[in-house]
């Protein structure tokens, strides 16, 4: 009795309040006996001054980072990615004539490639987009062939048809480019164009130093 009463005078409330785990003698009294413990849990794999552990659960083999893989199911067979496609159809139209045509990659290698177009169309002015000179209905068709020669040099040629009404225009262009360095081609071009109606031949010939940003 005669400690609990100097507990009362001199010790702060909170030392004389009683706590949950022992209901009947005070904090500072409860602590001395060992009745409660201030060591605070600790829900750690290794606690401070060497805590109280709580056990640890073993991992399973699909949250395990160490265990091995499954085996993916073997695939029988030839791996291969899809090609893109080697013909194709379209619709145009302009103020000099509209139709449709269909193109198809004849040779598409590294070193060479060849392209050809055929197609129908309505021209609207005459000589316009390489053209022949009446307005009505034509047929077309182009071909482009590039190739490449050795490592610096490349040779395109590039074929143009249309005829109508009696008439047939023809253009025929040839470049041959040269890489001097990283950034700087030289080209030399011929260009003939032909006109059946007029009976008129026309070439000119160029040759260009271009540099690439």
């Amino acid at each position: 009795m005669p400690g609990a009463f100097w507990l009362a005078v001199f010790m702060p409330p909170v030392f004389v309040q009683p706590f949950p785990q022992a209901p009947d003698a005070p904090a500072a009294m409860a602590i001395l006996a060992g009745e409660v413990s201030l060591q605070r849990p600790c829900y750690t794999l290794r606690c401070l001054q060497d805590g109280w552990r709580l056990a640890a659960t073993p991992l399973t083999a699909r949250r395990n980072p160490f265990a091995l893989p499954r085996r993916l199911p073997v695939q029988r067979g030839n791996l291969h990615a899809p090609a893109t496609r080697r013909e194709w159809t379209a619709n145009y139209g302009s103020n000099a004539r509209l139709g449709t045509r269909y193109g198809i990659d004849a040779i598409r290698d590294p070193e060479t490639q060849l392209s050809l177009e055929v197609g129908s169309g309505y021209r609207l002015q005459p000589h316009a987009d390489d053209g022949i000179g009446h307005i009505g209905p034509v047929a077309r068709g182009s071909l482009r062939w590039l190739q490449r020669i050795g490592e610096r040099a490349r040779l395109e040629q590039q074929v143009r048809v249309e005829t109508g009404r009696g008439d047939t225009y023809v253009r025929n262009l040839m470049s041959l480019d040269i890489v001097l360095e990283s950034n700087w081609t030289l080209r030399s071009s011929v260009d003939l164009r032909h006109d059946s109606a007029a009976d008129d031949t026309a070439t000119q010939g160029s040759v260009q130093l271009r540099y690439s940003f």
